[in-house]
């Protein structure tokens, strides 16, 4: 944000990154989310662009580079690229930067290019696959370089009437016709899924669910001051004109982007309305919020703006640090029973009876369960393995009555890792408590199963037996 900011009001930015619940919650130190590595990539994506509005060839490569890395790591990075990339079509409507946009079509297109061809899906290059690198994604950066080159012709031959819209069309149709190829991309990764299954499935997952009561503070108030922030400037901008878009001062004082800002407040509502419906896109909208926090305290001018920065500064990192602070009360266990750790960190023992078996355990502890040994787990809750997770799912809610229930003996599974918690497992939450997971959680072992080992984190390793 730099070019948008006073050099001394940066370190705002940074202190929203580190504080703010919606991005501080996913990166812990040594718990470190996947989403943090996709916010630098927009990031990096976003920046790049800002910096190549002035025609930057350079640094409009760099933006599709950073971008196409981005959607290599995984596609839920596309619709923020895409929306920064989109920044320079609008840019395209006051300055001839035609060469920029095909600069950054290149970029994009030679990540995407190469990792296609060393990271192809498993069902082979011609698997359409939407939630990793596959032909849906490869054909899009093929539309975008070809649409850029085209625009290029354009810039050099169309009349200067019809320069601006029909540079729009060139860029904005054959990306159309992708997404009508492709429709499900609209939908995300639920759009795999059949609608009973995505609730059994969504349902269970924290990060999917919606945001309510004081979390709507702590996680998507930075995000609503970002959205109202950026529609605020496109209205105090909106004179003298749009023409001030093709200013040479666009990333200095005065910076006056009317349709800029207009554009940057819709796609922080995006990210907003992204937050709202799903816990785990909240740090989208918070993102908005870190980035443009330096460049609302750099506005900040008068008598007394020392009080407005001090005050804005309380809105957007203490009130959601406070209503975070005030909900993280720990919670009685019922019946005053205390419950071990769980932690998954020095599994690895415990495990090694299972080595190469399939053991039934908690779908979330998946990835790290394989990270951590060399089992294999009945399900997970990757999109992908939908029948392995309601087989999982399946064996928790079995009654288990005297002999190895129909539902575990299909999930093919030789062992069983179990520890206590309180409450219900949100896979039971549903039933009567006499599930093969109530049993377990109660101590009630049931005679098909046989402890082979626990550890001090409080896990059991059980073995199925005849």
């Amino acid at each position: 944000m730099e070019p948008l900011a006073l050099r001394r009001h940066l370190w705002a930015a940074a202190a929203a990154a580190a504080v703010l619940p919606a991005l501080a919650a996913i990166a812990l130190p040594g718990v470190v989310h996947y989403h943090i590595a996709l916010l630098v990539f927009i990031a990096l994506t976003v920046g790049f662009v800002l910096r190549a509005l002035r025609g930057d060839v350079g640094l409009g490569f760099m933006a599709g580079l950073a971008g196409g890395f981005g959607i290599w790591m995984t596609p839920e990075t596309m619709p923020f690229v895409l929306m920064a990339y989109a920044g320079l079509a609008l840019r395209w409507l006051y300055a001839r930067n035609a060469t920029t946009i095909l600069a950054t079509a290149a970029g994009c297109f030679d990540v995407i290019g190469i990792a296609f061809f060393i990271d192809p899906p498993a069902g082979g290059y011609g698997d359409p696959e939407i939630d990793r690198l596959s032909i849906v994604y490869f054909s899009m950066a093929l539309v975008l370089l070809v649409s850029a080159a085209v625009l290029t012709r354009v810039q050099a031959r169309a009349p200067a009437r019809l320069r601006g819209p029909l540079g729009l069309a060139v860029l904005g149709v054959p990306l159309a016709a992708w997404i009508a190829t492709y429709p499900v991309v609209i939908e995300g990764p639920s759009g795999l899924l059949p609608p009973d299954q995505l609730k059994a499935m969504f349902g269970v997952i924290t990060e999917q669910l919606p945001p309510r009561g004081r979390e709507l503070i702590v996680f998507l108030l930075p995000g609503l001051w970002a959205v109202l922030y950026a529609a605020q400037r496109a209205w105090a901008e909106r004179r003298p004109g749009l023409a001030d878009l093709a200013a040479p001062e666009l990333l200095g004082a005065p910076r006056r982007a009317p349709l800029g800002w207009a554009y940057v407040a819709l796609c922080a509502l995006v990210a907003l309305g992204l937050g709202y419906f799903y816990l785990l896109f909240t740090c989208f909208s918070a993102l908005f919020a870190a980035c443009l926090l330096p460049v609302a305290l750099s506005g900040m001018e008068g008598a007394l703006a020392g009080v407005k920065r001090i005050g804005l500064l309380a809105l957007i990192l203490l009130v959601p640090f406070l209503a975070a602070r005030a909900g993280a009360a720990p919670k009685p266990v019922p019946g005053g029973r205390s419950y071990p750790s769980c932690s998954l960190r020095h599994i690895g023992p415990l495990l090694a009876p299972a080595a190469g078996q399939v053991v039934l355990a908690r779908a979330e502890d998946t990835p790290e369960l394989l990270y951590r040994s060399q089992i294999e787990t009945v399900g997970s809750l990757y999109e992908h393995g939908v029948p392995a997770f309601m087989r999982d799912r399946a064996a928790w809610r079995a009654v288990p009555g005297t002999s190895e229930p129909q539902a575990v003996v299909d999930t093919g599974a030789k062992y069983v890792l179990f520890c206590p918690m309180p409450g219900r497992y949100l896979l039971v939450a549903d039933l009567p408590p006499d599930t093969l997971w109530d049993a377990l959680n109660k101590g009630a072992v049931p005679p098909w199963l046989r402890a082979v080992g626990s550890d001090a984190a409080g896990w059991t390793l059980y073995k199925i037996v005849p």
